[in-house]
């Protein structure tokens, strides 16, 4: 594997796991402060309070925030250390309540992929999605 398809293989795999990390985020912060049904049903199973839902979904947004906009890489660092903890923690909460694997399976995917796009995540400064697909794009097409 030539340098410019390991790069673009690597660079792929970073998109690819932040997008869906990013998208769970959201939208799992969406529901968890929209309290909606499934929410409630879920936090009842394990014996939360519902406001725990409120600061989960509050935390995964400052997450998003953090690893989306430019900052201190070591706020990014901590933004993805919350999130893979959430994952964790609800892996954890599942098995502790004797769920079975099709219940803790997917938070626990969720936590590899956070930990996967923190570990390929490019230097500071670089990290704009955009301009790493269009460098992708070029390296792949042998332009520099």
């Amino acid at each position: 594997m030539n340098a410019n398809t390991k790069d673009l293989a690597l660079r792929a795999t970073y998109l690819g796991a932040t997008a869906f990390v990013l998208t769970e985020s959201v939208v799992g912060s969406c529901w968890d402060i929209a309290r909606i049904a499934y929410v409630r049903e879920v936090f009842d199973r394990l014996e939360y309070p519902m406001y725990f839902a409120t600061m989960l979904g509050v935390a995964k947004l400052a997450a998003v925030a953090a690893i989306v906009l430019p900052s201190n890489p070591r706020v990014e660092e901590w933004a993805y250390a919350g999130l893979t903890f959430v994952y964790l923690g609800a892996v954890v909460s599942h098995l502790s309540v004797g769920d079975g694997p099709t219940v803790w399976v997917a938070p626990l995917v969720f936590a590899g992929l956070s930990l996967t796009s923190l570990g390929l995540r490019p230097p500071a400064g670089q990290r704009n999605p955009l301009a790493l697909l269009r460098r992708s794009a070029r390296a792949s097409s042998g332009q520099v």
